[in-house]
């Protein structure tokens, strides 16, 4: 047990100090697999399963080997669920769980697995309507809100504190806002959208710790195809830029931020009255990190989406 301590604290020494990890600490993006806004009264319901790999560490835009990291994972469960309080302003609430947040490592002859689990941050947020016409379909949305660290930033393995980017939640409130606008003529199957995301984190200050999650902007602009009336792909390219994190008196730290390009294809498929099945992916097509980093190798997500219309009177 105390070989295993030992090589266990050495790991966190490496991780936490040496090199980045491949994904910040707290939720993925999440959202409802839209960003459109609801009709008064209602209500969209919406529920993902989430892995993630990353399995390559990056010296700026090429791989570096490091041969102690074999891989970093996890496994999330996020639900949200939005309701349209008037008819141009809607609330959306989210939150998730990590069935599992993963790093393997290998020392000498030993594989060491530095494991956490528990509940993310919740988001809430609020969207609004600026316009939205029939001919063609087409709608501008403004949203903003906040992201509360609810979840686990304490986790520990045999007594050692497990790295801030494996911890379930960020430990930091974040504040988030977004642009979103679509537009789809009635007469075609091909449409589009794009989507601007913003987001400002707190700095953490608990004793020990002091850190400031990086700045994050992602861009993204969607073509949407109607395949048939129940199945639509929507082919997606994601561009996103996170700053660098920050330490106590005002340190940078050199192996975080970057700017990574993904592809994000979907499959969305419409059964019975206002069900929908989504299928999407994340694959990284440019990779560019400070200093050293472990990068995302793809990710995939599983969801279902359910709409309920209430009685408006």
């Amino acid at each position: 047990m105390k070989k295993h301590l030992l090589l266990f604290l050495i790991v966190l020494l490496i991780t936490f100090k040496g090199y980045s990890q491949c994904c910040s600490a707290g939720n993925p993006l999440g959202g409802d697999a839209s960003n459109e806004g609801l009709e008064k009264n209602e209500l969209k319901i919406f529920t993902s399963y989430k892995h993630s790999l990353s399995k390559y560490y990056y010296h700026f835009d090429a791989p570096y080997d490091i041969p102690n990291i074999e891989k970093s994972f996890y496994d999330f469960q996020n639900i949200s669920i939005s309701y349209g309080v008037f008819s141009r302003l809607s609330i959306n609430t989210e939150l998730g769980y990590f069935f599992n947040k993963t790093q393997e490592v290998k020392l000498t002859n030993d594989n060491i697995i530095i494991k956490a689990q528990g509940l993310g941050d919740m988001g809430v947020s609020i969207r609004y309507l600026l316009f939205k016409t029939v001919k063609p379909v087409s709608q501008l949305v403004i949203s903003g809100g906040v992201r509360i660290p609810v979840g686990a930033f304490n986790e520990e393995i045999n007594g050692a504190t497990v790295p801030i980017s494996l911890q379930p939640s960020s430990g930091a409130l974040k504040f988030k806002a977004g642009i979103f606008y679509s537009r789809k003529r009635n007469d075609r199957k091909l449409g589009w959208n794009s989507f601007l995301f913003l987001e400002y984190s707190n700095t953490i200050n608990q004793g020990y710790l002091v850190y400031k999650y990086g700045n994050l902007m992602q861009l993204s602009v969607a073509a949407t195809y109607e395949i048939h009336q129940k199945l639509n792909l929507l082919f997606n390219t994601k561009f996103e830029w996170r700053a660098h994190d920050i330490r106590e008196n005002e340190m940078i730290i050199e192996s975080t931020g970057s700017k990574v390009i993904f592809l994000n294809p979907q499959l969305i498929f419409a059964f019975k009255p206002d069900w929908s099945f989504i299928v999407m992916a994340d694959l990284p097509v440019y990779k560019y990190v400070n200093g050293y980093q472990l990068t995302n190798s793809f990710s995939f997500q599983l969801g279902i989406r359910k709409k309920f219309k209430f009685n408006k009177s």
